[in-house]
């Protein structure tokens, strides 16, 4: 009742309905893999049992060969994942898992890791259990340098399908 200005403010977010995502590597390059528990290849990803644990790899490497400071990676996860919290899990029956980043955020949908990259490619490790049964659309992992948007890294969207 009454008058006045409303004002309101509105921001979605998320992955295209189509999948479609434009693959792009400018200075940084950012690879996603899926592994075993025993570091083997997932070799098919339409083919996840539910409750399976799923180690997730990301790669990140500087095609410059120079060091970039303050780099985020962002993945996101496609619906029937879960990320098992690290900091709950103990995974020392995984110690090939090496090169963790200087800080993670853990979310639902995605995690993100903080770092730094000079020469080498660096490796980021991160457990998922598939909860849920269905089709899912997979988003690409990502890498930004926080501040200088010319290097960035978009790579390896795709379709997960988790079986009961």
């Amino acid at each position: 009742n009454g008058t006045g200005h409303l004002y309101y403010f509105w921001e979605q977010e998320g992955l295209s309905a189509s999948g479609n995502v434009k693959e792009e590597d400018k200075f940084l390059q950012i690879r996603k893999s899926f592994l075993t528990r025993f570091g083997q290849p997932v070799s098919n990803l339409k083919n996840i049992k539910q409750g399976d644990l799923i180690v997730v790899k990301l790669s990140l490497s500087n095609l410059e060969r120079t060091s970039v400071e303050n780099v985020v990676i962002t993945d996101m996860l496609p619906a029937g994942f879960e990320i098992e919290n690290p900091r709950l899990n103990d995974s020392r029956d995984m110690s090939w898992m090496k090169d963790q980043s200087d800080y993670f955020d853990v979310r639902d949908d995605r995690i993100h890791f903080f770092t730094s990259v000079k020469e080498r490619t660096k490796n980021f490790y991160y457990l998922v259990r598939a909860v849920t049964p269905g089709n899912f659309q997979m988003g690409p992992a990502s890498a930004d340098a926080m501040y200088n948007g010319e290097y960035h890294s978009y790579h390896g969207a795709g379709m997960v399908e988790v079986k009961q």
